[in-house]
């Protein structure tokens, strides 16, 4: 019988629990996380706000991509508008679980992507899949510098219950977040019908996430989970929020000036 004795692989975790926070805490910030797509640019389209705008508002906002395909890299994440809404009512009246009602919100999310998709099929701008953008977004730049995605979370029926009601948690806002974040991306700008945060009549400027949760009866143009992720994400550690209604708008927040409000973690 071989008396060898067997052979572990250094690290803090061997025959550990990742209960263990002692031991998982070291190797959690032992080295800094790595920026896999340093330069690229997330734009989010909203559903109802935007794309539900039909072409008077969508169509001056391709034109304004379609230039912008030219510098950085850039994917476009496209949100569910009203007809997701007319679908999570019937969902919640039939009883579906909160799992179920994130599948059928994120088809609509889907079909509004392979919208923006068509409209820059010329260019080389595809629509990609979840699968697809989480593990081959780098190869679909490199041929058109641009992809198309759904917003929308794939968490599916494994989406977390929430704590009053079932309608999802995470959106699209949320998802687009996470999605830049784990690309590490240079910037990420949330396209909606308003100027931004509003006080009153007045677009706040520059807001924390921290400030803007704390009062939950204020009127946001983004997800207050999506705030609450941003205060733990990694590398987008704060996103603009403009009025794409407004021609000139997208290209100029592209192009790093302040526009509407950039909320911070």
């Amino acid at each position: 019988m071989s008396t060898t004795h067997p052979k572990d692989v250094e690290s803090p975790l061997a025959r550990q629990t990742l209960l263990d926070r002692e031991q998982v805490r070291p190797v959690d910030q032992q080295q800094p996380v790595i920026r896999m797509l340093p330069r690229l640019r997330v734009v989010v389209l909203g559903g109802r706000s935007i794309v539900d705008r039909g072409r008077d508002v969508l169509l001056p906002l391709v034109e304004e991509l379609r230039a912008a395909i030219s510098g950085d890299p850039l994917l476009i994440a496209t949100g569910a508008g009203i007809r997701a809404r007319h679908a999570l009512g019937v969902g919640l009246d039939l009883g579906l679980p909160t799992g179920a009602l994130a599948e059928i919100a994120g088809r609509e999310a889907e079909q509004n992507g392979h919208l923006v998709a068509a409209l820059l099929a010329e260019q080389g701008v595809a629509y990609l899949g979840h699968d697809t953008v989480a593990h081959q977004l780098p190869v679909h730049l490199a041929a058109s510098n641009a992809a198309v995605t759904n917003g929308y979370p794939p968490y599916g029926v494994h989406e977390l219950p929430t704590a009053a009601g079932k309608i999802p948690a995470h959106r699209t806002d949320t998802g687009a977040l996470l999605l830049a974040d784990a690309w590490g991306a240079a910037s990420l700008t949330y396209i909606r019908d308003v100027g931004g945060v509003l006080d009153g009549d007045t677009v706040l400027r520059e807001a924390s996430a921290a400030d803007l949760l704390a009062d939950a009866t204020r009127t946001l143009p983004i997800d207050r989970e999506a705030l609450r992720t941003l205060q733990r994400a990694r590398h987008v550690r704060s996103v603009q929020i403009i009025d794409g209604t407004v021609a000139g708008n997208l290209t100029k927040a592209l192009a790093g000036e302040h526009i509407g409000t950039v909320v911070s973690a």
